[in-house]
């Protein structure tokens, strides 16, 4: 149902279609919406600029050129609402990479598709109507600020939708600038690649991650036991349940000592470097805060590293230097840190490369032992000490240190990842100097994390590009083949699927007889081709797909991929879904066309006798257009693709 133009109002017009599948060439699932409203002026975008960078400094605060000319306001306003959401989306680390984009525009009435993640649907589309709503105050001239503050609620919201993995948007932004396919699966699993080439992880698990090795490498007291027995050099420890064993334990072992959970990852609850009953009291109690199994460690006297080991290789090394400040001999410790804190890198947000350093006791404390305190300055070129760990998430900084690593001490931490057979592992490494053999200077290994935070990508290089790379064969991509418009009795796709066959591809199809992979039946009868489309991408067997298009049902569930290769318009037919009079106009082959085709980035094969003109279709896909062919020599061109297909193995 469309809000009357002359209304102008900013709002919703028509249905919105949430799809889980991907559509008009975006890389991510995507929401249809059709927006109508009164165009805004320059001056009218910037006040709203202003006010959305007020409440939330992430924004921009200036309006943007666009492509759109000065008179055409309305298509302007559309410009900026699009950036606008995109740059929500980027501020509430959602890991969306591209922009939305318009699909038809005439007068005051706007179609366009907006990329999201799966979750974030709904509150995502409350952001968008709020927006929307700020957009029409601003035309009336009213008083924004409970849309303001309904804002910045929803902004909140759509944060708690992002991955709760910090590695997450960093390999999904690797997919994405390498054309890899990556899917949501459930329980925050990504999928990177197709069929057989496609690879799961969980942050940095992988489903090469063996079970037992994430198991005791998560038990600190296991995997220290584990690694002694392989020769790796670890400190004294013990276990303490109450405060009078800590203490007992640190008199045996000598201060100073550390005190960690034994079951935690990512610094949570450790204090090293403590030297009293007193430290060590308040760091037990804080520690007790995460976990009930809390190990009282030696401490080691040396530099703290983190060696990034993935199948057999060292891929990177970082000095971690604990949080502080370094004097320059006019400021007091307290403006320092204000002052360190301003880095734009440094955040709150579980994905800021950097964190911010708080002031909090432990600050205060060593303040104390070197007899300082915040209105202290130091002297220039003086290193301060804020925290006692040396971590990243306790407002530490990484600094690179791989191209001076000895071998031995490569070596020392490939051999702690492959003691407790990890594929890829965070290996802390406590020793004087990284560029020092450790048989010289003596090391030892802290801890091995199971699943690393690997960090940003300016702490020294890209990390998720080579690991991808390494786990993920080729680009990820299996050929695939969309069938547009045959008859349900049509043997176009029996036809194809049996030569593939016979050359050795062990295809996954879809038609009328029901979903097969490797000529196996998976699912008997029709299927709707996303859901046929997504049991094939998942399923490891499958080197190449096929899969028949012939109703309308795709212009509200989207592809089940984002890309494929070759387009055969078969025919026709299609079969109307039973809502199609909500979205679609009164012509469904244009509709699914416009929705396909700029994801085609191979061959477009009309079948001799496809009676619609192509021609005004041809700019939507950087695909190539084949001259007509029979329906013979088509299958023969496609599987003779299939079998060069770059990337894959395929015979041929």
């Amino acid at each position: 149902m469309n809000v009357s133009a002359a209304n102008t109002a900013w709002g919703l017009a028509d249905k919105t279609v949430a799809m889980n599948g991907f559509a008009y060439g975006s890389r991510y699932p995507v929401v249809v919406v059709s927006l109508t409203g009164k165009a805004l002026t320059k001056e009218q975008l910037s006040g709203l600029v202003k006010l959305l960078h007020d409440v939330l400094p992430a924004l921009e605060d200036t309006v943007p050129a666009f492509s759109a000319a000065a008179e055409d306001e309305f298509r302007m306003s559309v410009e900026w609402f699009l950036h606008t959401i995109h740059q929500v989306q980027r501020a509430a680390d959602l890991p969306i990479y591209e922009c939305g984009r318009t699909l038809s525009l005439e007068k005051d009435l706007a179609t366009l598709f907006l990329p999201t993640g799966l979750s974030s649907v709904k509150p995502f589309l409350d952001l968008v109507r709020i927006l929307l709503e700020l957009m029409e105050n601003q035309v009336q001239g009213k008083n924004p600020q409970k849309q303001l503050k309904r804002f910045v609620q929803a902004v909140t919201e759509l944060q708690k939708t992002s991955p709760r993995g910090a590695n997450v948007p960093f390999f999904i932004q690797a997919a994405f600038q390498m054309g890899m396919p990556f899917q949501e699966l459930p329980a925050q699993i990504l999928q990177y690649g197709q069929g057989k080439h496609g690879r799961w992880m969980y942050s940095s698990f992988s489903e090469e991650t063996p079970t037992i090795a994430a198991t005791v490498s998560r038990n600190k007291l296991v995997a220290a036991a584990v690694l002694r027995l392989a020769g790796i050099p670890v400190p004294d420890h013990k276990t303490a349940t109450n405060m009078d064993r800590a203490l007992r334990v640190a008199e045996n072992l000598g201060y100073p000592v550390v005190i960690k959970p034994a079951d935690l990852d990512g610094g949570v609850g450790v204090a090293a470097d403590l030297r009293s009953r007193e430290e060590l009291a308040a760091a037990f109690r804080n520690a007790q805060k995460y976990s009930r199994n809390i190990l009282v460690e030696k401490h080691f006297e040396g530099k703290d590293y983190r060696v990034t080991v993935f199948q057999n290789e060292v891929l990177s090394a970082v000095e971690r230097i604990p949080g502080g400040v370094t004097g320059d001999g006019k400021h007091t410790i307290r403006e320092l840190v204000d002052r360190l804190n301003t880095d734009p890198l440094r955040g709150e947000s579980k994905h800021a490369p950097l964190k911010k350093l708080m002031w909090n006791n432990e600050a205060i404390s060593l303040l104390e032992h070197v007899g300082m305190d915040s209105f202290s300055v130091p002297a220039a070129g003086e290193f301060v000490r804020l925290r006692r760990a040396a971590n990243v998430a306790s407002g530490g900084t990484p600094v690179k240190v791989l191209d001076k690593m000895h071998p031995d001490n490569k070596n020392l931490a490939i051999r702690a990842a492959q003691a407790l057979r990890l594929d890829l592992a965070g290996v802390d490494i406590l020793i004087p100097d990284i560029a020092a053999s450790w048989h010289e200077t003596g090391a030892v290994v802290c801890e091995v994390n199971g699943q690393p935070n690997l960090g940003h990508r300016t702490e020294e290089k890209d990390l998720f590009t080579p690991i991808l790379r390494k786990l993920v064969p080729g680009n990820g991509r299996i050929p695939i083949t969309v069938i547009l418009g045959d008859s349900s009795s049509g043997t176009l796709i029996a036809d194809l699927e049996t030569e593939l066959l016979k050359q050795g591809i062990e295809a996954g199809c879809s038609d009328a007889r029901g979903v097969r992979a490797n000529g196996q039946v998976t699912a008997q009868g029709e299927v709707d081709p996303f859901i046929a489309g997504q049991m094939l991408t998942v399923d490891r067997s499958v080197e190449a797909i096929v899969l028949n298009v012939n109703d309308s049902n795709m212009l509200f569930t989207g592809l089940p991929f984002a890309r494929f290769d070759f387009l055969v318009l078969a025919g026709e037919h299609v079969t109307p879904h039973d809502n199609v009079d909500e979205f679609a106009s009164d012509n469904l082959m244009r509709d699914l066309l416009e929705l396909i085709l700029p994801a085609c980035d191979g061959k477009v094969i009309p079948i001799k006798g496809f009676k619609l003109n192509t021609d005004q279709y041809r700019h939507l896909t950087s695909a190539v257009w084949e001259k007509p062919a029979a329906r013979s020599k088509a299958i023969k061109t496609l599987t003779a693709d299939m079998l060069v297909y770059p990337g894959n193995e395929l015979p041929g």
